[in-house]
């Protein structure tokens, strides 16, 4: 699994003067009552960490009493530090009290993982999967539905029909499986969502790879929307098609190991090291392009989905 941080815009506190971080996880239990959860637990974490330190404070305090060291300012400044540290400690895994809060939270307030991983995947769909249905007739887009690899559109399928093709790819960039399964699941949104011609047929573009000059094989022409600026703007291009998804793992592969750009992606020494390496690199145009595939990775549904495929994997030898 890849462990991420979160940080202020996402609902939490840089300081503990600031006093928004209340509004802001109200603003963000609307939108992702799961992550709300977690900094509601941080947020107590905190507070139960204040208590303790300030306890200790309180208990050698007769050991400073009469101090040159000791004053007024000096006890403010030190409670101000306390504070934050406090807070400091709280963020990521902290001690653990919030970890196991977000656990006993998310069964009476939480929304379904499934939802939730849903939601992060689809917020993404509306800018980068094309948007080649518009200009292709209903005729057409019938005979697009049964070109297409037959994914529900669920975790379990998804990872099913994929796995073993993933673990080839990952072994040979020296990744895990998932991560490689959850950037095409955000690409493809689980499968649904994979690019087709004018005709209907697939492309089995399992990374939404773009056929620039370098590419001479077959390609779609497809309505997407990239990221300008962090504006998005709609745009129509050309993407790279396949006979099947064997040959777009393999192509994946291929072309990040081939060029240059992607060498300190190649080289990451773990996973998330990997995707934001990717992400920096330009590999997609959204902002949080490397936030969703790490969040996509740390998933229930997708961590239980491999743990599965692996079980079977090992049977079948």
């Amino acid at each position: 699994m890849i462990n991420s941080s979160s940080g202020a815009g996402r609902g939490g506190a840089d300081a503990y003067t600031d006093l928004s971080s209340v509004n802001a996880i109200r603003s963000l239990g609307r939108s992702d009552k799961n992550q709300a959860l977690e900094k509601i637990a941080q947020q107590f974490e905190s507070m139960m960490v204040q208590m303790m330190m300030k306890s200790m404070r309180e208990a050698n305090a007769a050991f400073s009493e009469g101090s040159m060291f000791s004053s007024p300012a000096g006890d403010m400044y030190e409670d101000m530090y306390d504070d934050q540290i406090a807070l400091s400690l709280s963020q990521g895994r902290g001690l653990g009290v919030a970890e196991v809060m977000v656990r006993q939270l998310r069964q009476r307030f939480g929304e379904p993982q499934q939802k939730a991983l849903d939601s992060s995947v689809g917020d993404y769909m509306q800018y980068k999967i094309p948007q080649q249905a518009m200009n292709v007739p209903a005729a057409t887009r019938a005979v697009a539905a049964s070109a297409q690899p037959q994914f529900d559109g669920s975790v379990e399928d998804f990872v099913d029909s994929l796995y073993p093709l993933a673990q080839q790819a990952a072994a040979k960039l020296g990744l895990s499986a998932e991560v490689l399964l959850a950037q095409s699941a955000l690409e493809t949104g689980w499968g649904k969502k994979i690019s087709v011609d004018g005709t209907g047929q697939s492309s089995n573009n399992m990374f939404n790879i773009k056929a620039d000059k370098r590419w001479s094989g077959a390609s779609v022409q497809v309505n997407t929307v990239e990221f300008k600026s962090g504006v998005p703007v709609p745009e129509r291009s050309s993407f790279r098609a396949y006979s099947d998804a064997q040959q777009s793992f393999d192509d994946y592969v291929a072309f990040l190991s081939d060029s240059p750009r992607y060498n300190r992606a190649t080289n990451a020494g773990d996973s998330e090291q990997f995707v934001r390496e990717l992400s920096d690199a330009g590999y997609a145009t959204d902002p949080a392009y490397a936030d969703k595939i790490i969040r996509i990775v740390n998933s229930a549904p997708l961590q239980q989905a491999v743990a599965s495929a692996q079980l079977r994997s090992t049977g079948e030898r």
